[in-house]
């Protein structure tokens, strides 16, 4: 039997926890998560999905202001970990930290590795158009993402797909790919299989000021980045000094702007607005005025006087 500790914030890493659960040569014997300093309006404090679940279980639950205190390591090396596994943490981990398990420290990264490295893989295989990403299961080095791959598993991405969709794909092959690890953990450690750092890309962290769409693109990359922010920031645009929020559209190819004319809209019906752009129509199908609802394109002209000709920034 496999001594595990789980450390993570979210409800991925919930879907790992009860994968880990399930398995009868696994003993849980504790859950790391952040600090619970989030308050809701009444001033209560929130509890992340990962701290609610280890209390609703009565599961050990540490919760260090800094993971990487040696008092708290020293305080965690007394549990006898076999396997230390992170699943969207949050945190930077030192060499210490990552030292704390006997056998090996794990971690679940959304994407296939080498390609994108780094905070945002999903966001990033939205950006970038691709039509496939995954979830990796790689041993932890203290060089971010760059530890051998154990396991892996593809991912079609639909057509349709926001972030909200494929992040939900992403869960499921984790917890997944957890299970099956679990399952054969010296079978795996023994076909691990160094990185190649020449195939390695890299994404950042999404910055808010990201979120405004540029007309002068093709219609396809703005699609493409109205899909990766529709969780966070959100895709925008202002129309008559009013911020304009775009969750979801679809492409028209094969028509390019003359003289510049991009972010003019040429056409607006039940199905959409039709905008402009250097290559392409982007038709916007659902979208949220500043302080109002998130609309779908139908509702959104009956109550906005917007019209053909204008142009929009």
């Amino acid at each position: 039997m496999y001594n595990i500790l789980i450390a993570g914030s979210t409800d991925f890493t919930v879907v790992c926890i009860k994968e880990a659960l399930q398995n009868i040569n696994i003993n849980l014997a504790g859950i790391i998560a952040p600090e619970d300093v989030k308050k809701d309006r009444s001033g209560k404090i929130t509890l992340s999905p990962v701290s609610e679940f280890a209390k609703e279980k009565c599961i050990p639950l540490f919760r260090p202001n800094n993971i990487n205190d040696i008092e708290f390591i020293e305080k965690i090396k007394e549990l006898n970990i076999d396997l230390f596994i992170v699943v969207a943490y949050g945190q930077i981990l030192s060499e210490a930290a990552l030292n704390i398990a006997n056998i090996q420290s794990v971690n679940i990264h959304a994407s296939l590795l080498p390609t994108f490295r780094g905070a945002s893989p999903i966001e990033a295989a939205l950006l970038n158009g691709f039509t496939q990403t995954g979830v990796t299961l790689q041993k932890m080095s203290i060089r971010l993402d760059e530890g051998d791959v154990l396991l892996q598993k593809a991912i079609k991405i639909k057509s349709d797909s926001g972030y909200q969709e494929l992040y939900e794909d992403v869960k499921i092959a984790g917890g997944s790919l957890l299970g099956q690890f679990l399952n054969n953990v010296e079978g795996s450690m023994e076909k691990a299989q160094v990185q190649d750092k020449r195939n390695a890309t890299y994404c950042k962290k999404i910055k808010k000021t990201e979120a405004k769409l540029d007309f002068s693109k093709k219609a396809r990359d703005l699609n493409n980045q109205i899909r990766a922010y529709s969780l966070w920031p959100v895709s925008y645009f202002n129309y008559n000094d009013i911020v304009i929020r775009v969750y979801k559209a679809r492409v028209k190819d094969g028509t390019k702007s003359e003289n510049d004319k991009y972010g003019e809209i040429i056409e607006i019906n039940n199905e959409g607005i039709y905008i402009q752009t250097s290559n392409g129509i982007l038709i916007i199908t659902e979208l949220q005025k500043s302080g109002k609802k998130r609309q779908n394109v139908k509702d959104f002209i009956n109550g906005t006087n917007i019209k053909v000709g204008d142009y929009i920034s």
